[in-house]
């Protein structure tokens, strides 16, 4: 049986805080906007990072629950979350790549292991993106001898490879230069409109790219969470 689409995040009553620091979360309650692009916009050490490691699960709440699709998901098995968490892609940093593999290697990786798509199916799916970012011409390379804008883009290529529900970019924008950044979103675009990746959230100091994306503002202050509508130009269509 297929795994259900990814609808509806929810934080409920969630306080979450680093070992032997004051918590940055707490008893927090909010439902996030889904099906459109959603900026995570605070000051610094106001905790971005560790609100979309705590959407990827990749972070545990010290009490409360993160709910996804009205479920609590420390309640699930590990096997009950897998399907999910695979339709869950992130990016995080220059984290995530595979030195001993080539960047097209580390693309197609995660296709073959997963059985997303047979061999011929995965490496026509990569070598297209890769084209798409005209970064095919490193597709040998490993990642430490590539540029470092060419890494971080594979890193964020590799979040949306498997062509995921929910997209979680963490300063996607640094170390990147304007035109590629405004070009992965081209492809984001492009995949949507095959009936994926409905709900992206971007961790970003940069107001003038977010802006030119049309995103949905949700501020983060004192370990609270406020929605700002702003022009939904970037919106899904379901």
């Amino acid at each position: 049986m297929a795994t259900p689409k990814i609808e509806s995040l929810r934080f409920e009553g969630l306080t979450f805080s680093y070992e032997n620091s004051a918590p940055i979360f707490q008893g927090l309650d909010f439902e996030f906007p889904m099906n459109r692009l959603v900026w995570f916009n605070a000051e610094s050490g106001q905790g971005r990072s560790s609100l979309l490691q705590l959407l990827g699960a990749l972070r545990f709440p010290d009490s409360g629950f993160v709910c996804l699709n009205d479920m609590k998901v420390s309640d699930m098995s590990f096997e009950e979350f897998l399907p999910y968490r695979l339709k869950i892609g992130y990016s995080f940093d220059f984290g995530g790549l595979l030195n001993n593999k080539t960047i097209f290697e580390n693309l197609t990786l995660p296709l073959m292991y997963h059985k997303i798509l047979d061999i011929e199916s995965a490496n026509k799916r990569v070598l297209e993106y890769l084209k798409f970012l005209a970064i095919d011409k490193y597709k040998d390379q490993r990642p430490a001898v590539v540029p470092g804008g060419v890494r971080k883009i594979t890193c964020m290529l590799r979040a949306l490879i498997l062509h995921p529900d929910v997209l979680l970019l963490d300063d996607p924008s640094v170390g990147m230069n304007e035109s590629t950044f405004l070009r992965y979103f081209d492809l984001i675009k492009k995949i949507q409109s095959e009936g994926a990746l409905r709900h992206i959230f971007v961790s970003s100091f940069d107001k003038k790219l977010m802006g030119l994306l049309g995103s949905t503002e949700v501020v983060i202050d004192d370990g609270r969470l406020y929605l700002n509508e702003s022009q939904e130009k970037y919106a899904v269509n379901t």
